[in-house]
């Protein structure tokens, strides 16, 4: 169960890493007048996909501190 949460924690974070990318690079291309709609949609986006990698990580932590928990508990 606890490898389950980690993985999905740890999929989260790689997910949102790559979507972080993706909104850079969007940015980074919006750099002509006609396209500031684009740049504007990508930085909401980018701030998504922090918030989710944030969530993500304090998954990973509880994950974590619970498995240190389990094996206080066991030793």
């Amino acid at each position: 169960m606890i490898n389950k949460l980690s993985q999905s924690a740890l999929l989260g974070i790689q997910r949102s890493t790559q979507g972080m990318v993706r909104s850079a690079a969007e940015i980074a291309r919006a750099t002509k007048p006609g396209e500031q709609s684009n740049m504007t949609r990508a930085l909401v986006e980018l701030k998504q996909h922090e918030h989710a990698a944030k969530a993500n990580i304090k998954t990973l932590a509880t994950a974590d501190k619970l498995l240190g928990s389990l094996l206080d508990v066991k030793a």
